[in-house]
């Protein structure tokens, strides 16, 4: 039976997409080609996903990271999707990115030269960040997102550093990376879209960015799940 429901949330959430990208060549428009709470349902299967993984895990530990990043996700994306409010899913996002870190960083020996580096890293996108601020643009959500980006870089480094470990199969490896940095092309985006709108205000180009984020996020998501299977069923 849960082979059936993994079978199932696989072929619901492909459809999904599939129908998005497919409608949205028509309608222009991403709200019409996918409602939000399509959008939404979507990453609760996600969620769903791996709950199912069950036995088929690398550990206990791993698989309660990747539920725990899975769930900070579905709370994050209600106040992102449902509720309009960017600050508290910004928020939530902060802690979905830390649940990763630690899930990552677990199939990598960090020496102190790595944590050094990472460190460095941390100040330096925090310090540019800081001088670099956009004047027309709100302080605090700017200075939360500032602290997400430096974040989800350590998170993709951290993604692409479990390609060179044995704690994970090839295939959880590719789909950590691949997903890592979906993930991170996804919110590059999302903060280039309200530079885009409130600064140049050209409605084609905003549209194009809008799209990009949910064109990158949607699978990352079901990516990041599946990569908690020890064996793909």
């Amino acid at each position: 039976m849960k082979n059936l429901y993994f079978k199932m949330i696989i072929l619901i959430d492909l459809f999904i997409y599939i129908y998005f990208l497919i409608s949205y060549t028509i309608t222009r428009n991403v709200d019409i080609a996918l409602p939000p709470i399509i959008r939404y349902c979507y990453i609760l299967l996600c969620f769903f996903l791996s709950m199912l993984i069950e036995n088929n895990c690398y550990s206990i530990i791993d698989k309660r990271l990747l539920q725990t990043a899975l769930f900070f996700t579905i709370i994050a994306d209600f106040f992102f999707i449902i509720m309009e409010s960017p600050e508290l899913g910004i928020f939530i996002f902060i802690f979905v990115q830390i649940t990763y870190i630690l899930r990552h960083s677990r199939a990598i020996n960090l020496t102190a030269i790595h944590i050094k580096t990472l460190l460095l890293l941390s100040t330096a996108v925090l310090f540019l960040g800081f001088f670099l601020k956009p004047k027309n643009i709100d302080t605090k959500l700017y200075y939360l997102a500032l602290l997400y980006g430096t974040l989800l870089i350590n998170s993709l480094i951290c993604a692409f550093l479990t390609l060179r470990s044995n704690l994970y199969y090839k295939h959880s490896s590719l789909m950590i990376v691949f997903g890592m940095f979906l993930f991170f092309m996804c919110d590059i985006n999302v903060g280039l879209y309200p530079l885009v709108t409130e600064s140049y205000n050209i409605a084609s180009l905003s549209m194009t960015i809008y799209f990009l984020i949910w064109f990158f996020y949607l699978p990352s998501q079901i990516l990041l799940a599946l990569s908690g299977y020890r064996k793909l069923k």
